[in-house]
């Protein structure tokens, strides 16, 4: 399980002298067979212009020997020289991509956190219910509610509606107790989406019982029976959450263009971002996928340029070239506890710089 500190151990790892080689491998085995992803490995591994032959080697290791056959993705960072070596594997599709520089390539993982961070589900029944928080797709805390059994009455006569209303009754308590466990199990977990599992008719119960903030947090449900184990949940409920995913970073970048042309807190563009950010004025960054600018950063205060003015400070060494300025937005926002949206696409964004951010002030 991916967590925050290994998040910010790539993030914020860097070398002053020797270069971070940067692997993304698609390894989905409904896509990819294991001699069809080494062949991709071996392909990126010789577009790696730069990168150390013991970083390429130790990628290499891992994906033969070290990898564990799960998952749909591989992020690896090496950077031997300085005993570092960032190594996860995904139950989330990814991109191949190969980039050699002086800090880990981010830009892709800014992408997996934001899409598929930490989502809860809840697995509603008549009598009570499991509550999941998945992170990236893997599991990361369950817990179950069980209340009273629910004895269904098909005997006719004078009692039964008494024994209808009582079945009713004690589900409906069910349900509260377990709406109940719920808001404090998601506060405690820090969920932010919310995701309903069940029949329709226990999923419009128990929505109905929720509390405003719970219920403002459902971005779907799912269709499961009461036997569905973690993982039939768990497929289901990830095409919920990247649509969701899909959806909030549409209204994100909206709202960074609607705010920029009503000349509201919100930049655009790469220069006016990268300086929000640097100032540590930036609340939300967003940014195309695909964006990708060269430029240069001051060694010693890690100051980003994009045009550089003395050609003699590059020869001195007192500025390195950056192969992807936007990466390193992405970066540093992540490292100051900044929101992080890439998207694919944006057509509004795309005018006005393919990058923007809403502004604390």
């Amino acid at each position: 399980m991916l967590t925050d500190m290994e998040i910010r151990q790539a993030i914020e790892f860097e070398s002053a002298e020797h270069p971070v080689l940067s692997i993304y491998l698609n390894v989905d085995p409904h896509r990819r067979s294991p001699e069809k992803y080494k062949l991709a490995l071996r392909n990126l591994l010789g577009k790696a212009e730069g990168a150390n032959a013991e970083d390429i080697q130790r990628v290499q290791n891992y994906v033969e020997m070290g990898y564990n056959w799960q998952g749909r993705g591989i992020v690896m960072f090496s950077c031997a020289a300085q005993d570092f070596w960032w190594a996860h594997s995904f139950l989330l599709p990814m991109e191949d991509s190969v980039l050699v520089g002086r800090r880990p390539y981010v830009r892709q993982l800014a992408m997996l956190i934001d899409t598929y961070e930490r989502y809860g589900v809840i697995q509603v029944e008549q009598i009570g219910a499991r509550l999941y928080v998945f992170n990236m797709g893997q599991m990361e805390a369950v817990q179950g509610y069980l209340g009273e059994e629910v004895k269904s009455h098909k005997a006719g006569g004078w009692s039964a509606a008494n024994f209808q209303r009582r079945e009713a009754e004690q589900a409906r308590q069910n349900l509260q107790d377990a709406a109940e466990l719920a808001e404090d199990f998601y506060r405690k977990n820090n969920t932010r989406r919310l995701i309903l599992a069940g029949t329709e008719k226990n999923v419009a119960r128990f929505r109905d019982l929720l509390s405003h903030r719970l219920r403002s947090m459902v971005v779907g449900q799912i269709a499961v029976d009461s036997n569905a184990n973690s993982t039939e949940v768990s497929e289901k409920a990830l095409a919920v959450a990247l649509q969701a995913a899909k959806t909030e970073a549409q209204s994100v970048a909206d709202s960074v263009v609607t705010t920029v042309h009503k000349e509201g807190n919100a930049v655009a563009g790469l220069a006016e971002t990268l300086t929000a950010v640097q100032n540590g004025r930036a609340q939300h960054v967003v940014t195309l996928a695909d964006f990708v600018q060269p430029a240069y950063r001051f060694v010693d205060s890690g100051y980003i340029l994009l045009d550089l003015t003395e050609e003699s400070d590059l020869q001195s060494g007192k500025v390195q070239k950056l192969p992807d300025a936007v990466d390193s937005v992405l970066r540093r926002a992540m490292v100051q506890g900044i929101s992080v949206t890439v998207l694919e696409q944006h057509e509004d964004l795309e005018k006005l710089g393919k990058i923007g951010a809403l502004t604390r002030y």
